[in-house]
């Protein structure tokens, strides 16, 4: 008994045991189940919640747009503009079924009818022609006479042609009752439509607001295809799913709405041009396309390497397709930043893509000794910044023992100086060179101390200027004080030697022949006179002993040593180094390079990302440097603006590349316009003139409009439409007088015949000229037009010679009124180019002086026919000069 109850103890117990195991069971089952659904729908599928809050947008954006239609259609004029074609409608539908329109219906029925029973006799007619026809054809294979087969077939015709006439008359009168039923219905098909017109914004977007209600969640994916290659080089398929939460990034109207929400910037030109069907968003954004977790897709997660680019890097991804191209519109960082590496000369010492053939930025320094200070040669290899504090030399933080050395070195490898034709003389007046310097166009590239931009006089009329006119549009150009293209002069006497500074301001070429510095064609006397007032500025400051010291030969190969090991070699032409190799790493990679890759010495304070990184690493090198590595990067003084732009373009730089058909090269208009933006950079061209908006700086030194260079390419002034390119090709190379009355000359810049050919292109293809090399064929003169442009260009009427030159025949009164010499018209202009300035000056360079004489041009010559006379002015100046 005691047992029984025992075991019935313990049946009770482990039942209870089991109820409570089943009932946690069951309560964990929920409680997973639960976490399951949840986990799902919001942990792991966050885009479900974006698409939901898109939804909600753009459902409140477009009820927005429904309350403003449906307002506008309640609008007094609408709402009796809907009334009125109500009751057109009616009545249109009221004469659709009235007596008229069912006797219209009764009279069309009888017409076709009338018509169908006329052309079955017709068709019968035809078929008893054919069989007649028949005889006639079986009657001469069996040669009988074919005389009565041939008279009922005639007849059978004639009957036809009758049949044909009367049923082509019932067509027309069926067709005729037809358009009249056409009308009552059309009637009510126009007012309908007009209606449907007025109601379809608000039923398009009733309809558009069913569709959002009605929309589920949804996967948005993207396949890619061979725009990425794995790791053998072969191109792969590839997805984004950025779309699915970035639902608005190719549909306007959502531009100002936070992300993910918000348009492309720039959508019609950017996805116009890279549509994101063949494109996807990775391949210029980053980050990790097929995953949907927010992060892991941004790819800020551990262990990828190609996290989302954000702010300006984004930039850095045009380089993939568009390797060949330097500037873009839309990419202005990037663009900057490439210009920089350009004209700091990074290429001199590390490797890198694009820039194997750009000259060296420093000077030439295989002749130095006869053109500088041995003292001020050690002070600027010391700290360059002390004599200018906007040169492109870096600060290598040398000791004063290592600037003597290398000093030293470069004086003893110096060359000797070439024959110097004129010797200079040290009575020159430096008055009247301060005076050539001011005229002659060095303020174009150089700032001058004592030589202040000027203000109009007083007086003078207020009227916008011709260059203020042409640049209104456009950025102004620098302030005289931020330009610095070339070197500050205001030091220069303490620099360099008398003899040495002569020579050069004669022929720049002669020392260097690649230099920028062009030829102004001076005289020996402007020349000294030039040396004389260039030497005013500032004073030597020699160091007692330390031309003895550089000439120690453990001095000298000590410099060789640190130049070897510094690279100064990479910016100059130093001799002895003409072979040696680039000293620093290859920036071909830079962009992708991993943190691993990355030395950060003792440098706690920096924080552990590429960014931070190349930004310090910009900005002061020698942070990185412990006792053991020492950094050999110099110091650029770089702003935190310029480090962080110029860290926008190395960023750009990798190995990786895109597939042939992805890649985007130059089309030959695109290449000669990079080519000449280029050459306009490397010689200044902007300093003197107004080109493509930007530049004529030189402007701000001359208080008479009438003083500065023209302006070539801005507006409707376009330099290649107005000369010929032959014309152009010669001038570049060899410039001649154009305007005597200005004192800036254009210089002889010495140009290769590349560049000549590079510059002209440039030039005709701004100008739209497509062909740039033509020759101009006017044909055979016209006796009537010659002395048509005769006579309009005389005295007695637009008297063209006042202001013009004509070869040597100056023009009267004062130079500044003076205009170009037309004896040149006939090499230099295109005659479709003077028809167009003789229409409308002003158009094409607002503020110039050249008079319009059109319209209302004369009525007694050429019958008044203004086109006609235009063409005679041009015939009479494209033979200007003959006999």
């Amino acid at each position: 008994m005691q047992s029984w109850r025992g075991w019935r103890t313990r049946k009770l117990a482990e039942q209870r045991s089991l109820r409570i195991l089943f009932f946690v069971s069951s309560i964990l089952f929920v409680l997973v189940a639960v976490w399951a659904v949840w986990n799902e729908e919001k942990t792991r599928r966050p885009w479900k919640a974006y698409q939901q809050e898109f939804n909600r947008l753009e459902y409140e954006q477009v009820a927005r747009g429904l309350a403003e239609e449906r307002s506008k259609l309640n609008t007094p004029d609408v709402r009796a503009t809907l009334a009125k074609l109500q009751a057109d409608l009616k009545a249109a539908q009221g004469r659709l079924v009235g007596p008229e329109s069912a006797k219209a219906q009764q009279l069309l029925a009888q017409r076709e009818s009338e018509y169908a029973a006329m052309n079955m006799k017709a068709q019968f007619l035809k078929s008893e022609l054919d069989e007649a026809l028949y005889w006639v054809e079986h009657a001469i294979q069996e040669k009988k006479d074919t005389t009565q087969p041939r008279a009922k077939a005639a007849a059978i015709e004639k009957q036809l042609q009758g049949v044909t006439a009367q049923a082509d008359r019932l067509n027309a009168q069926a067709e005729e009752a037809r358009g009249i039923v056409k009308r009552f219905q059309g009637d009510v098909d126009a007012i309908q439509g007009r209606i449907e017109e007025l109601n379809a914004p608000v039923i398009n977007l009733e309809r558009r607001l069913e569709s959002i209600r009605a929309r589920s969640p949804e996967i948005k994916q993207i396949v890619v295809e061979g725009l990425a290659t794995n790791e053998f080089k072969e191109p792969i398929l590839t997805v984004d799913r950025c779309a699915t939460c970035h639902l608005a990034i190719d549909r306007p109207g959502f531009e100002q709405v936070k992300q993910p929400f918000r348009t492309h910037s720039y959508r019609e030109v950017l996805l116009g041009n890279h549509q994101i069907a063949r494109f996807g968003c990775t391949a210029c954004h980053q980050g990790q396309g097929p995953t949907l977790d927010v992060d892991a897709a941004h790819g800020e997660v551990p262990h990828w390497n190609r996290p989302l680019l954000r702010g300006d890097f984004v930039q850095t991804s045009c380089r993939k397709c568009h390797a060949d191209k330097k500037e873009f519109a839309l990419a202005p960082v990037y663009s900057r930043g490439r210009q920089m590496v350009e004209e700091r000369g990074c290429f001199g010492c590390h490797s890198m893509p694009g820039f194997e053939k750009v000259p060296k930025v420093g000077p030439d320094l295989t002749r130095i000794a006869n053109k500088v200070d041995p003292s001020w040669l050690v002070r600027w290899i010391k700290k360059p910044r002390e004599y200018l504090p906007k040169t492109k030399m870096p600060h290598f933080e040398l000791s004063d023992d290592d600037a003597l050395s290398i000093a030293a070195y470069l004086l003893r490898a110096s060359q000797p100086m070439p024959e110097l034709q004129g010797t200079f003389q040290a009575l020159a007046s430096a008055e009247r060179g301060k005076e050539i310097v001011s005229k002659v166009g060095c303020l174009g590239c150089h700032r001058i101390p004592g030589i202040e931009a000027q203000t109009p006089p007083s007086g003078a009329p207020s009227a916008t200027s011709p260059v203020q006119a042409l640049t209104a549009q456009f950025a102004p150009p620098p302030l005289p004080e931020d330009q610095d293209f070339a070197p500050d002069l205001s030091n220069i006497s303490g620099k360099v030697n008398a003899d040495w500074l002569f020579a050069w301001v004669k022929n720049p070429k002669q020392f260097r022949p690649t230099t920028r510095m062009p030829n102004l064609r001076l005289s020996d006397d402007e020349a000294r006179a030039v040396t004389a007032f260039l030497m005013t500025l500032g004073q030597k400051q020699r160091v007692a002993g330390l031309e003895q010291e550089v000439k120690k030969a453990q001095r000298v190969a000590a410099g060789e040593r640190l130049i070897r090991k510094r690279g100064c070699f990479g910016c100059h032409d130093v001799k002895g180094f003409e072979t040696s190799e680039k000293i620093a790493p290859d920036l071909s990679n830079f962009g992708q390079k991993r943190l691993l890759e990355l030395f950060f010495g003792e440098a706690v304070q920096v924080k552990q990302t590429w960014q931070d990184y190349t930004f310090w690493k910009l900005k002061n090198p020698r942070i990185y440097a412990t006792e053991r590595v020492e950094q050999l990067m110099p110091n650029f003084g770089f702003t935190d603006e310029e480090a962080k732009t110029l860290r926008v373009y190395l960023k750009s730089l990798s190995v990786e590349r895109v597939q042939p058909q992805f890649q985007r090269g130059l089309s030959d208009e695109e290449l000669a316009i990079q080519n000449g933006r280029t050459l306009v950079k490397r010689y200044n061209c902007n300093g003197c003139h107004v080109i493509e908006g930007q530049g004529g700086a030189i402007a701000a030194f001359y208080a008479n409009e009438t003083r500065i260079p023209p302006p070539l390419e801005v507006g409707m002034m376009h330099e290649g439409e107005k000369v010929q390119a032959t014309w152009l090709y010669q001038f570049l190379g060899r410039p001649i007088p154009l305007r005597p009355w200005l004192d800036v000359r254009m210089p002889t810049f010495g140009l290769s015949i590349e560049e000549s050919t590079a510059l002209t292109k440039y030039f005709a293809v701004m100008g739209k000229q497509h062909v740039p090399y033509e020759y101009v064929s006017v044909g055979e003169p016209s006796h009537e037009l010659m002395k048509a442009g005769r006579l309009l260009m005389s005295k007695d009427y637009f008297d063209c010679f006042t202001c013009h030159q004509q070869g040597e025949k100056k023009p009267e009164g004062p130079p500044e009124s003076w205009a170009p010499d037309l004896s040149l018209a006939k090499r230099r202009l295109r005659p479709i180019w003077i028809g167009k300035w003789l229409k409308d000056p002003q158009k094409i360079q607002p503020g110039t002086k050249m008079p319009s004489y059109y319209p209302d041009g004369p009525g007694d010559i050429l019958e008044g026919k203004e086109d006609r006379q235009i063409q005679a002015i041009t015939e009479y100046l494209m033979r200007l000069g003959e006999n």
